[in-house]
């Protein structure tokens, strides 16, 4: 049955001021609060990629897929400048360098699933994603002895159906908002500028730490150099992410 509402014209005024100072209160507070900036499913499943904060933070995020040539050498500059990062290892890399990830786990970062092998989920049939994600949650448990919580598809590439897997092993879905394209090998100039050009407070820089990264080693301690004189602060994907309510986008 409809409902009709009827409002005395005496009183409507001031219902209307009541309503519209109601209206720009609730305003002001979503204003100060903080927001992330996400991919969103239909089902409102998310990959995490910005908070939008004013507070000039950042996170910083390496993809290992193959190769052992540039990891330690990048362990080596985060500790040397302390800094925590997120490493996204595939579960063929994380078997074959149990060691250097155990490192990881050592120094203070964060280990993420990056698949078991990389090839992007949405070339792939529902149930073969299913059960690479899933291999790659073993191995990387497996390794480092707990479950990862953060989970990048590989190549950053995903669908409804890769959120939705990914939210049914707890995940939280991170992608990047800031891609330094070092895996172009475009020069170390170029990928310092590639982060200084698309930075903004909140956003998560994404790196590659694979072997095909030829230039990734001599740029990162610019980049941490560069973004620490411009005040930036780097800080775990934890934090970054707790630290902020969701906002959400169309994927």
């Amino acid at each position: 049955m409809a409902q009709f509402y009827v409002v005395n014209r005496r009183g409507g005024k001031k219902y209307l001021f009541i309503a519209m100072v109601a209206f720009c209160t609730a305003c002001i507070l979503l204003m100060d609060r903080p927001f992330l900036a996400v991919f969103s499913g239909q089902d409102g499943s998310v990959a995490f990629s910005s908070a939008d904060i004013e507070d000039e933070k950042t996170s910083l995020t390496f993809n290992v897929s193959w190769g052992e040539a540039n990891v330690e050498p990048i362990l080596d500059i985060l500790e040397d400048k302390n800094v925590d990062a997120t490493f996204f290892v595939s579960g063929v890399w994380s078997e074959r360098h149990l060691e250097t990830l155990q490192r990881m786990i050592d120094d203070g970062h964060e280990v993420g699933n990056y698949g078991y092998r990389f090839k992007p989920y949405p070339d792939q049939e529902i149930e073969e994603m299913r059960r690479d994600m899933l291999q790659g949650h073993e191995s990387i448990k497996d390794a480092i002895g707990e479950a990862p919580v953060f989970f990048r598809p590989p190549a950053g590439i995903f669908n409804q159906d890769v959120l939705d897997a990914a939210e049914n092993l707890g995940y939280s879905v991170i992608h990047w908002a800031t891609d330094g394209k070092d895996w172009q090998n475009p020069g170390v100039d170029e990928i310092l500028a590639n982060i200084q050009d698309e930075l903004s407070p909140g956003d998560v820089i994404m790196l590659d730490a694979s072997d095909s990264a030829k230039q990734t080693v001599e740029a990162l301690p610019l980049i941490i150099e560069e973004l620490q004189d411009a005040n930036y602060e780097f800080v775990s994907l934890e934090m970054l992410i707790s630290g902020a309510e969701a906002s959400y986008e169309e994927m």
